[in-house]
């Protein structure tokens, strides 16, 4: 064990040497890319190994504001503390509860993080995610709190936190369709209902906000269902659940994965094997849901490259979508929904092929701004500079409250808005060393903060206003 983490450790240092690569000239290092900027990568073999890496998700610490990824593996769950993406921290892992697959799945709720897999007989692994956060010499083997056996295999799984609700889906019960079990009380889950009028794929379920009259306030599930195309399902009664509506489109192979757009009025998915089967560039379908029981497709976007793509997640007005061989594919949603190329970070230069290989999944969702994407060989941590993250309130900056610091990752400086009532400013890193210090501001809007001389890696931006009250960013320094 000695022997294994120095050589964990050994590789993560020899990994800062070339993280943090800028996508300059169309690369970064060997990677092509477009806007996004390489923060640090590794090989499976130093997250626990096995035979491939798979899905992924994410999870931060109420508490701290700590950021740890969730890495699935034919073998096992791995916890990385990504809170520095520059310097991630391995801390955790989870061995499968039965044999390999290739298959892992993961989402979370309540602190909690809960894996299905295709193994048989594995059902709902159940893990306190807060155990890593007094892990200073990692990685250690965490025991789940509890185990959930209602079914075995399952290729994926959806939560709804608004609810307390997980589903289970494409597993060995209900034809493989929606599995619901009640995870309120993450540590005695319970069995709530099963829907099995078509094998689903995979699924988003939400508490509906959208405009849709009819169905405000339900609970529903977009399901997609393979061969079957889309379907809508009310699962407000877990023991009724009801079809709203489904619908198909042309040229449809296997309809693989999607997700809402953040006001419901449209879904985003794609077909696992339209490129293959019709000889499609990539394609990420656009179906209009504003009218619940009348969904249409309006279109698609397609690429032009022939990669298989695979899972794609919104947020706020990006698609992120992870396509074996062309890597990660940013699109903005427009106006009117349709998608415009905003950025990409191809994982696997050597080929765009039609191929089941390379990217699997990615996680956009850390309040910091920091993307995750996996795959079969490796997990990378990317980071788009235009991103504005989301600030850490720790009191009140008088006349302060939307401080801001752009762009982040900065490079040399940084600029400031929102700072009216800061007296000053201080640069922390992650062992609390004051590294820069700036006193007796002016009382103006905006300003632009030097930053030549300071290390790389991600710090903490305090603002400190005249009565004692702060705010602090985080801000990643390149």
């Amino acid at each position: 064990m000695k022997q294994s983490l120095i050589a964990c450790s050994l590789f993560l240092n020899a990994l800062v040497a070339f993280a943090q690569i800028p996508c300059e000239g169309g690369l970064a290092g060997e990677y092509p890319c477009e806007g996004l900027d390489l923060l640090s990568a590794w090989p499976l073999d130093s997250l626990g190994g096995g035979a491939n890496g798979n899905d992924c998700w994410g999870w931060v610490d109420p508490a701290s504001d700590r950021e740890f990824l969730l890495f699935g593996r034919s073998n096992g769950l791995s916890i990385v503390e990504v809170t520095d993406p520059v310097n991630p921290a391995f801390l955790a892992q989870v061995p499968t509860a039965t044999v390999q697959s290739l298959w892992r799945d993961v989402k979370v709720f309540d602190n909690h993080a809960f894996v299905v897999s295709e193994a048989a007989g594995h059902g709902i692994q159940i893990i306190d995610l807060t155990q890593v956060l007094d892990v200073t010499d990692g990685p250690v083997q965490l025991t789940p709190v509890s185990q959930y056996l209602g079914f075995g295999n399952a290729h994926n799984i959806a939560m709804n936190e608004s609810t307390g609700y997980a589903y289970g889906v494409g597993t060995n019960t209900a034809a493989g369709g929606l599995h619901a079990v009640d995870v309120s009380d993450p540590t005695t889950p319970m069995p709530a209902g099963t829907y099995e009028a078509a094998y689903t794929h995979d699924a988003q379920v939400v508490s509906y906000q959208g405009p849709d009259a009819d169905h405000q306030g339900e609970e529903l599930a977009f399901c997609f269902n393979g061969s079957a195309g889309v379907a809508i399902v009310n699962v407000t009664d877990k023991m009724d659940m009801q079809l709203v509506s489904s619908f198909t489109y042309a040229q449809s192979a296997y309809t693989h994965q999607g997700w809402l757009n953040e006001d419901h009025t449209m879904v985003y998915f794609n077909d696992e094997l339209d490129e293959q089967g019709f000889g499609n560039g990539t394609r990420t379908y656009i179906a209009d849901v504003s009218d619940l029981d009348n969904p249409y497709v309006v279109g698609y976007y397609e690429a032009d490259n022939t990669a298989i793509d695979h899972n794609l997640y919104i947020r706020g007005d990006k698609v992120y979508a992870s396509n074996y061989l062309s890597g990660l594919r940013i699109s903005s949603i427009g106006e009117d929904g349709s998608l415009t190329p905003y950025a990409y970070f191809d994982t696997n230069p050597e080929s765009d092929d039609v191929s089941f290989d390379g990217t699997w999944s990615n996680y956009p969702y850390f309040p910091s701004g920091t993307i995750a994407v996996t795959g079969f060989t490796h997990v990378f941590l990317l980071s788009d500079p235009l991103f504005e993250p989301e600030t850490t309130q720790v009191g009140v900056v008088p006349q302060a409250s939307s401080f801001k610091a752009y762009p982040n990752p900065a490079r040399g400086s940084v600029r400031l808005e929102g700072i009216q009532g800061v007296r000053s400013l201080a640069l922390i890193d992650l062992v609390g060393k004051e590294r820069k210090t700036w006193d007796r501001l002016p009382n103006v809007e905006g300003l632009s903060l030097d930053l030549s001389g300071v290390e790389p890696g991600l710090h903490l931006l305090r603002a400190t206003g005249w009565n004692g009250e702060t705010q602090t960013v985080r801000l990643v320094i390149h």
